[in-house]
């Protein structure tokens, strides 16, 4: 789920960052956040499929959540009505023949996506009270991680092999695989800028000779006397 930040740049880079950028860069961003919300929408809607199919309505109840707010004073007045920021995409609670209830809750990413701060302290505060918290970029992942919280399914499914960058992650904290096309897209984008970085101090240094130069020549060209 995206957080509570006002402007499609700012949700890319950050509200601070996005101000530092160049036109171009926060154009890229912006359309490379709509790309992976897009992304995440269509792994809801076929895991809203797999749910309707797996999870038995006599015994469980989940659904997706949606707490992003319209414009920064929309977030303003959802703090103070206690909206918190940073909920997890899926929510699903089971009762158990022993009398227990069962939670869990996914946060679905793109191929892309990490936790955001406010996701990561959502799930510091929901597993001291025993709810499971995954990070899932797959439907299946998904799947996986609500059968490793121990909800039932009323259907038989076998967890499929899910490639390392899937998940589903319990740790939003430590370093995750990434995609090989997210990888690569990355590391070509690392090369880009210290292209960029070299190319910007070899204009700089270009530039200091000649001031340098200038600073001679307009020496040189003095008298004498105003020389000394």
């Amino acid at each position: 789920m995206t957080d509570a930040i006002p402007t499609d740049a700012a949700r890319a880079n950050g509200t601070r960052t996005a101000r530092k950028m160049r036109p171009e860069q926060i154009a890229f961003a912006v359309e490379r956040r709509r790309a992976s919300q897009r992304e995440e929408w269509r792994m809801q809607e076929r895991l809203t499929h797999l749910l309707n199919r797996y999870l038995d309505p006599a015994t469980s109840f989940w659904c997706s959540l949606e707490n992003r707010p319209l414009s920064m004073l929309s977030g303003l007045y959802g703090r103070r009505r206690g909206i918190v920021a940073g909920m997890p995409d899926l929510v699903a609670i089971q009762a158990r023949g022993d009398g227990l209830v069962r939670v869990a809750c996914v946060e679905l990413k793109s191929r892309a996506g990490v936790a955001s701060q406010s996701q990561k302290e959502v799930r510091n505060r929901m597993l001291p009270v025993g709810i499971a918290w995954w990070l899932a970029r797959s439907p299946r992942a998904a799947l996986a991680a609500l059968r490793r919280s121990d909800i039932a399914f009323r259907r038989e499914w076998k967890e499929p092999q899910l490639a390392k960058w899937e998940g589903p992650f319990e740790n939003p904290h430590a370093r995750l695989p990434q995609h090989p096309r997210v990888a690569a897209e990355r590391a070509a984008a690392r090369k880009r800028w210290r292209l960029r970085q070299a190319n910007r101090a070899r204009e700089t240094a270009k530039l200091a000779a000649e001031r340098d130069d200038a600073a001679g020549d307009d020496i040189a060209s003095l008298p004498a006397s105003s020389a000394e």
